[in-house]
């Protein structure tokens, strides 16, 4: 009898590999139904609130109960048919408005974590009868007001702004054609679409043919060609072709509505500010809570014990408001909520400011982004240029049949139902004709780089590159004369022909050249002005175009971009080739919009910030994947709309002014942010500092007054409106923390020193509560004041202003407002005032000495002291 085979060591990890795959993939499995059943939910759910907003307004709920009209593709709809539309709630309009509503406005300004928290706080302390506490009330209801008040004004320019651009749509009603906002489209009307129109609401294609771009939905960059009976989704933009439909689904239940409804996000711009805010408050928000109830038990302990014999509830209301006034003290201080308004006001003047020179922000955050850039990315066309272009040579290389070149590029032209910049230079210069009858067309898109016609027996007539056009061996023939135009800044293409069938998706085959043609491209009068300004602010241009690359070059050198004369073409390179040749040009031709969003991906891989300008859908990836992306007004609705800025002028040399307002509010609010959170982080230290020494915070919430309005609300107000043009280095948090450091250790060390001063005989002053509030206050109040000197480094005649300014208004604050406001501050004997003079002397000293501890330890640069910037 056989003995049985044990299994050996290897089949055993095979098996137990196996079962840990099964179990991974059942894993994934629950995983992927678990996800899917959560968006089904989420679905279901934006779908019922959706009915729910229409039956409230009295539109049409059900689907089912919707009458399609039968309409005429010619005539479209009548007048009454579009007001039906409009009355049964099927116009194109979303259920839930853009951006926040003016009641969003107010609600997102009034109930934040910390108004709740200053709102409870001022609560007790009314019912504690310590009316005179209440004065922070004045600084968060003023902070609330303005914020409401900035966010409308900049709600309102940006509404009016964006009617300016708004994508519009062409429909045909009454048997005319008619371009009408997006919005107005109802369902069943006729559109009509050709390339760079985005797609506003979900259509059925009646006539033609179209390539579409679906990536804004799908993420994918490839264009669909979409046919008769075909659905076109909103959200998608045409690449190409022509082509007639009817609305099929409009406002909320099209395509990219219901994603919007459910569970997709809005992407915005990335912000360092925004982040580092949002740590911050989550850091302040753990810490405070804990703190907060700790100090609170800290000052009940701390208090005479009640008399069990003669005390009773009046006599422990009484301690118990106490402890909660020197709670408040601490909780309140230790909340940075002026940053986050300041820091809203700062962007929203600048947004404001930025729409009166015609540039409309639609990400508030993106001025920082464009502030912090490193590397530029300009698209040639449309950005250095300004799209005029015009024929400016041609040579004549052989003729097929009868007809001439200008026949045949007319007839061309007359075949295609829609235009760009090239054939426009083309029609002008050839005409348009009707010689040649085609019968079938190839629209020009960015990724092919060709169009084509075929006129029947004759073939097809093909303009485009002419290293994409021809093989390499007919195009070897023409090489020298394409590079000589090139050369010269034109761009050249190619008429040719083949009596081969062409396939859209690939390139034409057996191809002959008949003409080479120069197209001339208008440098915009400023560019040089304006790239000189980027390179002279340590930002690298880059010019990207899907032009020849010798063109491209002769471009950017003539409008002053370095080391243009090296350049490279990405046709036909890998992926891998194109992000090795990212780092070493600055000058890119033949790029594909893939090949554009691959190298914005490379430079971001690298560290850098990237900023992306373009006005054509072959940038829209590119721009999606920028930092901060910018649109022309003349460009396709579909850039426009993906776009952080649109430059409602089309005016390349606005850029400079919109850098200029990021550098100012970034470099601003990162200098005042230093005066709030030093405030932050010494009460937070402070905090723990007496509860380890089991002593009474020692300020109620009125008594930081002198420091907290002149130095924190006057001072640093006025220091975020100041120009600042310097280039943004490092990342706020390091920039900010690094430099609040020393201030807060210094008032930390400070009070160390006064506390430990008070078991000390012969400072009397210190032994009272009252006598020792007034010390400390006072000495916290000159750190402070030290502090704003720090940020205000270098002092011009604008900061000496707001520093003496500021000064004054803390003592005068000191002089007539103890008694009316009960601060509690009393009369200094001549210790006190010694004790005082000495601190305020002996202060700089310590911050030098702190300073030079933190550059020993690299937590600050050796030139951060000296700059403070």
């Amino acid at each position: 009898m056989s003995k049985k085979k044990k299994p050996n060591k290897d089949s055993k990890k095979r098996t137990k590999q196996i079962d840990l795959d099964n179990q991974i993939l059942l894993s994934e499995s629950k995983k992927y139904e678990k996800q899917l059943k959560k968006e089904a939910k989420a679905e279901a759910k934006a779908l019922a609130k959706v009915k729910r907003l229409r039956k409230k307004k009295g539109y049409i709920v059900n689907e089912e109960d919707i009458v399609r009209f039968d309409v005429d593709l010619k005539f479209g709809l009548t007048d009454e048919q579009v007001a039906q539309r409009e009355k049964e709630g099927l116009a194109n309009k979303p259920d839930a408005q853009a951006g926040k509503s003016i009641a969003m406005i107010f609600v997102t300004n009034i109930f934040t974590f910390f108004n709740m928290l200053f709102f409870g706080i001022a609560i007790v302390l009314i019912v504690i009868e310590e009316y005179t506490n209440l004065l922070f009330l004045g600084t968060v209801l003023s902070n609330m007001i303005i914020g409401i008040i900035q966010e409308i004004r900049a709600k309102k320019q940006i509404d009016q702004l964006s009617l300016m651009f708004a994508p519009s749509a062409a429909v045909i009603r009454n048997g005319e054609q008619e371009d009408i906002p997006i919005d107005e489209v109802v369902l069943d009307d006729v559109l009509t679409f050709k390339s760079g129109k985005q797609i506003g609401c979900d259509c059925i294609l009646k006539e033609g043919s179209l390539e579409v771009n679906e990536s804004l939905i799908t993420g994918e960059s490839i264009a669909i060609h979409k046919k008769i009976g075909d659905t076109l989704y909103s959200g998608s933009y045409v690449v190409g072709g022509v082509g007639v439909a009817i609305a099929d689904k409009v406002g909320s239940t099209s395509y990219v509505e219901k994603l919007a409804t459910g569970a997709k996000k809005h992407k915005y711009a990335k912000s360092d500010i925004l982040n580092s805010l949002n740590w911050i408050l989550k850091i302040v928000s753990i810490i405070i809570i804990p703190l907060a109830v700790a100090t609170y038990l800290n000052s009940y302990n701390n208090l005479p014990e009640i008399n069990p014999n003669t005390g009773g509830a009046w006599e422990a209301f009484e301690k118990f408001a106490e402890a909660f006034k020197s709670t408040s003290g601490s909780v309140i201080s230790m909340i940075p909520a002026g940053l986050f308004l300041l820091t809203t006001v700062a962007l929203t003047v600048s947004v404001i400011r930025l729409a009166k020179k015609k540039v409309l922000v639609q990400e508030i955050y993106c001025i920082e982004m464009l502030a912090r850039i490193d590397i530029l990315c300009l698209d040639k066309t449309g950005t250095i240029t300004d799209g005029t272009m015009k024929v400016v040579d041609s040579v004549q290389l052989e003729t097929k049949g009868d007809y001439t070149i200008r026949e045949i590029i007319g007839s061309m032209m007359n075949a295609f139902p829609e235009s760009n910049a090239t054939s426009n230079a083309l029609a002008e210069h050839y005409g348009k004709n009707s010689i040649l009858k085609a019968d079938g067309i190839i629209p020009f898109s960015s990724q092919r780089k060709y169009s084509a016609v075929s006129f029947g027996k004759l073939g097809y007539y093909i303009i485009g590159a002419p290293e994409i056009v021809l093989n390499e061996t007919n195009y070897a023939k023409i090489q020298r004369r394409v590079e000589r135009f090139a050369a010269q800044g034109c761009r050249v293409i190619v008429l040719a022909h083949t009596k081969s069938p062409i396939n859209p998706t690939s390139r034409p085959k057996s191809t002959t050249a008949l003409a080479v043609i120069a197209i001339q491209d208008h440098i915009r009068d400023d560019a040089e002005q304006v790239i000189a300004y980027f390179k002279n602010n340590e930002v690298d241009i880059k010019v990207i175009s899907g032009d020849n690359p010798i063109t491209v070059a002769e471009i950017a050198r003539r409008a002053g971009v370095s080391d243009a004369s090296r350049y490279i073409s990405l046709d036909g390179l890998s992926d891998e080739e194109v992000m090795a040749a990212a780092t070493e040009y600055n000058v890119f031709g033949r790029v594909s919009p893939y090949q554009k969003k691959l190298l914005v991906q490379t430079f971001k891989m690298n560290k850098k910030t990237v900023a992306m300008t373009g006005d054509g859908v072959n940038d829209i990836l590119a721009l999606k994947e920028a930092d901060c992306s910018i649109a022309m007004a003349s460009g396709s609705d579909a850039t426009k709309h993906v776009s952080h800025i649109v430059l409602l002028e089309s005016n390349f040399s606005a850029m400079p002014e919109v850098v200029a307002e990021g550098r100012r509010v970034t470099n601003n609010i990162q200098r005042t942010a230093v005066l709030f959170l030093t405030k932050t982080l010494f009460s937070i230290l402070l905090t723990v500092f007496y509860l380890a020494v089991r002593r009474a915070y020692p300020f109620s919430p009125n008594q930081l007054m002198p420091f907290e309005w002149p130095v924190i609300g006057f001072a640093a107000t006025l220091l975020t409106l100041q120009p600042n043009t310097e280039k943004i280095k490092g990342k706020f948090i390091s920039n900010v923390l690094r430099n609040v450091l020393p201030g807060a250790l210094t008032v930390l060390m400070a009070h160390a020193i006064i506390y430990f001063l008070t078991k000390i005989d012969g400072f009397a002053i210190l032994s009272t509560n009252d006598g020792y509030s007034t010390v400390t206050l006072y000495v916290t109040t000159i750190i402070m004041f030290y502090v704003l000197y720090f940020v205000s480094r270098p002092l011009n005649l604008y900061r000496f202003l707001v520093f003496i300014v500021s000064a004054a208004g803390a003592v005068l604050s000191i002089l007539f407002l103890n008694e009316p406001l009960v601060l509690r501050y009393v009369k200094l004997d001549l210790v006190g005032y010694l004790l005082v003079l000495v601190f305020g002397f002996g202060i700089y000293l310590v911050l030098d000495f702190i300073y030079w501890i933190l550059r020993k330890m690299k937590i600050i640069p050796k030139q951060e002291k000296a700059e403070h910037k």
